[in-house]
């Protein structure tokens, strides 16, 4: 009887660790810049079913693809680990029901987005607007709520003679803001929302829609009145 309580309490410990998994051998290899190993266990972790729903492996995940991005020499299997980052941070944001990992790992989340504007925005500044469209859709992995990816969208759009969609975009855009706390957005939440509007405001002026092109620019005046390039930017829509 004593040895049947002890496997009982063994067994149920067990559970009680691993149903609370912290994930420290995901953290060691991180720690040692061993992307590719990285990479392969933290999927492993995606694909059990006991740790599927997990949001802790799926931010590993992520952060070895998008680290193994940056070498030259990786292998075939990890050719777009850059655009694959993305699907899996979408995915980790998705089973963060409470929001922890991605304050824990907040960071790394604007990491992701600052490299992904500055892609967009050479590419925009190229006019290389069908690219820039392509780029700009993995904004969405942050979420549908994601109030800035709306406005860079429908700028895109708007320049495809998509205009239905386009303005559809701009107004579930204006719907999200209404309700957003903007003063509380992140740097690069601030710098896509930027630029959001200005490429919205811009297409419409080249359109000769210059009051409506104004009032897309004031949308973000009262918060980003401090930034210097809003400030240009602002300056050749509106003045």
């Amino acid at each position: 009887m004593k040895r049947l309580l002890t496997v009982i309490t063994t067994l149920f410990i067990s559970m009680s660790a691993f149903s609370q998994n912290t994930y420290d051998d995901l953290l060691i290899i991180q720690a040692d810049g061993k992307w590719e190993d990285l990479i392969k266990k933290a999927e492993r972790y995606t694909l059990k079913s006991s740790t599927e729903k997990d949001a802790l492996p799926y931010y590993y995940l992520a952060y070895g693809l998008y680290k193994i991005s940056f070498q030259a020499d990786r292998g075939e299997a990890y050719k777009n680990a850059y655009k694959d980052s993305f699907n899996a941070i979408g995915k980790m944001l998705r089973n963060d029901k409470d929001g922890e990992v991605q304050e824990k790992h907040a960071e790394f989340i604007d990491e992701l987005k600052l490299s992904l504007l500055e892609i967009i925005q050479n590419e925009v500044e190229n006019d290389e607007h069908r690219r820039a469209f392509g780029w700009v859709m993995r904004l969405y992995k942050f979420g549908r709520d994601y109030a800035p990816v709306y406005y860079l969208e429908g700028a895109l759009r708007y320049r495809r003679n998509d205009r239905s969609t386009a303005n559809a975009r701009w107004k579930t855009g204006d719907e999200l803001i209404a309700t957003a706390d903007i003063n509380s957005w992140s740097e690069p939440d601030k710098q896509i929302f930027m630029l959001g509007l200005y490429e919205t405001a811009k297409a419409l002026k080249e359109d000769r829609q210059v009051d409506k092109a104004k009032e897309v620019m004031n949308i973000g005046a009262p918060y980003l009145e401090d930034n210097k390039r809003w400030n240009t930017m602002y300056d050749e829509i509106v003045n």
